[in-house]
């Protein structure tokens, strides 16, 4: 029996999984690595990503049952990263895509090129996470970095390519998150390098991502304990992966991913959407479609931090749970609406519905009687508010009949029902949700190799659970969602002003 590998590099961690023809998860894996925030700056190490690859793919090939073979292995990863290619390594840390050192650059690109013109070529807004930002950054202030590389990568699975078969190449949903892609030619827009005099010499090649582009070299099985010559499918960027595996790879379908970072999607077949809405237009598998898209910066990254601050401190009252499930716990003793607590939950800036560098999380309505319950809840719905502004933003949002949620997020007790009482919807929580851009990459070769018909094949999501929405937390949140809505518009200006009045 025939079985497809996919391996999918995040933000936190890699995961690797062993995905037979229905979809169904034979095997899977895990290891974590860490990245360094330093204020607007936030990086990784690209050999941090190598090395939690050889440890997932080892241990999906000693995991395999005798009678499996893998057929191809099948790559996702992070998407919108700086990744400076020397030889044979990166030559300089990863860039991450929440990163956002680049502000007056990005000014200058909007000075420079004007938005009118950016958004006709790429479909796109840019700022500071953008790629023509970041790049007029690393050659003003890392100018030996920019004389030195050979080659731009900004996928982490690009990274992974070369280390497993020696290509550099990304894909076109990759590509078109970058301010890079002429959306409507699919090809490098090389003009608006030119205008900002920086390299084109070192883009990688766009790969459809469906097609095999190389096949594991000797070394790289010896490190991986993959077979040597498997064939290896580049595949596309978590945003395309994960729309794949969370059943929207089909026109009128909708999934939120709850990861460090997040986003709110749908497959559409129209023209691209104004992204002066705060949607992205990103490239589908299907040349013929779109995936529209608004990310929030930080998503489940928000009770990640919660786990940081307040993990140990729950742990210390009761060591029989670990300290997700402890927090998760105190926070629904809580009432909807905590009392009128609400969180802004913009840990390190925001991109949709609106793009502001300088916005930061808040707590709002605090009193002498807020308790640890409502701010743990408070922090779990303020997700789930502002994702419903992306909803907003879309195109015909109150459309949306059912949401399919995703992602390590939707592994939490709560979070779920409170996703379906804020949006007033049923919210499905697929099995094994923090799988999904593993399933998808899979889905995508699974086509390709004519395994499956099309991108929505009957049982290839089973469904965990169904939450519906409850009346009166409904209500509740109908009340609270324009006072959560009031509140960044009300701050916009002091945010800006506090991140030019920090203390030395």
């Amino acid at each position: 029996m025939e079985a497809i590998i996919a391996l999918d590099i995040g933000t936190t961690a890699a995961k690797a999984v062993l995905v037979e023809r229905d979809g169904q998860i034979l095997a899977r894996s895990q290891a974590g690595y860490s990245l360094s925030a330093r204020g607007a700056e936030v990086e990784q190490t690209a050999g941090d990503w190598w090395k939690a690859a050889q440890l997932c793919l080892n241990s999906i090939m000693q995991q395999k049952p005798a009678d499996v073979q893998p057929a191809v292995l099948a790559l996702s990863g992070q998407m919108q990263d700086v990744i400076l290619m020397g030889e044979q390594e990166a030559i300089a840390p990863v860039i991450l895509y929440s990163d956002g050192r680049a502000q007056a650059e990005a000014g200058e690109v909007l000075q420079k090129i004007g938005e009118e013109r950016l958004i006709a070529i790429t479909g796109n807004l840019q700022d500071a996470s953008s790629l023509l930002a970041k790049l007029l950054w690393v050659k003003r202030n890392r100018a030996e970095w920019y004389r030195q590389a050979q080659t731009l990568l900004i996928g982490a699975h690009d990274y992974i390519t070369v280390k497993l078969c020696g290509e550099r190449v990304t894909d076109m949903t990759t590509a078109s998150t970058t301010g890079l892609l002429h959306l409507q030619e699919n090809r490098w827009a090389v003009e608006l390098l030119e205008a900002l005099d920086l390299r084109s010499d070192w883009l990688p090649q766009l790969d459809s991502g469906d097609q095999p582009i190389g096949r594991v070299s000797r070394a790289a099985a010896e490190a991986t304990g993959l077979p040597e010559g498997l064939a290896v499918f580049h595949g596309i960027g978590d945003a395309g992966a994960a729309t794949l595996g969370a059943a929207a790879g089909q026109e009128g379908c909708w999934y939120i991913y709850l990861g460090t970072s997040g986003w709110l999607a749908t497959t559409s077949g129209a023209l691209p959407v104004d992204p002066r809405s705060g949607i992205f237009n990103l490239r589908h598998p299907d040349s013929k479609r779109l995936i529209l898209i608004g990310p929030m910066i930080t998503a489940a990254g928000n009770f990640e931090w919660l786990v940081r601050q307040f993990g140990a401190l729950e742990k210390s009252q009761s060591a029989e749970e670990d300290a997700y499930t402890l927090l998760n716990r105190v926070a629904e003793s809580a009432p909807a609406g905590c009392n009128g607590l609400l969180y802004l939950p913009y840990l390190s800036g925001e991109r949709a519905p609106f793009r502001d560098g300088h916005a930061r999380g808040v707590f709002f309505g605090l009193s002498a009687a807020t308790s640890r319950a409502e701010l743990y809840r408070a922090v779990l719905e303020g997700v789930a508010f502002a994702m419903r502004t992306i909803r907003d933003a879309m195109p015909s949002p109150n459309q949306v009949e059912r949401i399919s949620l995703v992602g390590g997020g939707a592994r939490s007790s709560l979070w779920p029902q409170i996703f379906a009482d804020v949006f007033g919807r049923p919210v499905q929580v697929l099995a094994q949700p923090e799988d999904v851009g593993g399933r998808g990459a899979a889905l995508l070769v699974s086509k390709a190799l004519g395994w499956q018909a099309h991108f929505n094949p009957q049982g290839y999501f089973p469904t965990e659970k169904v939450y519906h929405p409850i009346a009166q937390n409904q209500r509740c949140y109908d009340k609270l969602y324009p006072v959560f809505c009031s509140l960044y518009p009300a701050l916009k200006d002091s945010f800006s002003l506090l991140a030019s009045s920090k203390c030395d």
